[in-house]
């Protein structure tokens, strides 16, 4: 069956998910707008799909661009049918120490920068012809608590109840979806040095996060295998922090001691 093209706006969109994203909406014969604060590869991804896909410059975590970001946005398109929030960062703490400019750095862009984002939709999306969808990209990492993952789990669990709660308040005007992946080989990702079981492509992960879309559910958790050992650590926690903890012990009592001599 045909549907009718619809306009979708992306954050986040200059690589990752996003782009692949993109790419999908973009090939039903949607049109699709993309942000990132690197116009360079935002046009490296547009020119892939002509016409079909516009770049438009946006970082987040600045609150004084909302106005303007909103204005240029509306100058492309009157509505907004769909809108996925994506834009996101990770940086890992160093314990003992707890860097507060890093946490503002990663709550700037995954939870603030959510709240900016919805921001600048807000008008276009009341303006759609049929009830909008608003998606907002959280993680599994929020489910139970990972080492150094403080900052970045944090965000994301905020953005997650962020989002559930904006139901109860902008239900009548919009749809919410809280999608939750795991590890999906993204350039953030990339830079992780340990395990990342049941690691997705991009392109794996679009796939399910537009197929599930579509029934414009709650929540999207994938991938199921590690959704469901998330689901039985946060049953029984205990275990799992007592291991860590004794880890970390371990650890420590294992760095040299600074001699003087």
């Amino acid at each position: 069956m045909k549907t009718t093209p619809r306009t979708v706006w992306i954050t986040g969109a200059g690589s990752g998910i996003g782009e692949a994203l993109a790419a999908h909406y973009a090939s039903l014969g949607d049109t699709v707008v993309i942000s990132g604060r690197s116009m360079d590869k935002l046009a490296g991804v547009a020119e892939h799909h002509p016409g079909r896909i516009i770049p438009l410059s946006f970082d987040v975590t600045r609150d004084d661009h909302i106005e303007q970001t909103r204005q240029t946005l509306q100058s492309i398109t009157p509505h907004l049918d769909l809108v996925i929030l994506n834009a996101g960062s990770c940086e890992y703490i160093r314990a003992p120490e707890l860097d507060t400019a890093l946490f503002r750095r990663v709550m700037d862009t995954n939870y603030f920068g959510m709240i900016n984002s919805i921001n600048v939709a807000l008008p276009l999306l009341e303006a759609a012809p049929s009830r909008p969808h608003v998606a907002g990209v959280c993680s599994l990492a929020g489910f139970i608590g990972f080492p150094r993952a403080a900052a970045y789990g944090a965000s994301k669990a905020a953005a997650a109840y962020l989002l559930n709660a904006l139901r109860t308040d902008f239900g009548d005007l919009f749809d919410v979806t809280v999608i939750n992946p795991g590890f999906v080989d993204t350039p953030m990702t990339a830079r992780n040095r340990f395990p990342m079981p049941f690691l997705m492509s991009t392109e794996e992960a679009a796939k399910v996060i537009t197929t599930k879309l579509g029934r414009r559910p709650f929540s999207i958790h994938f991938p199921r295998r590690l959704t469901w050992i998330l689901r039985l650590l946060q049953l029984f926690q205990k275990p799992w922090y007592r291991h860590h903890m004794k880890k970390a012990d371990s650890q420590r009592r294992q760095k040299p001691s600074h001699e003087t001599t």
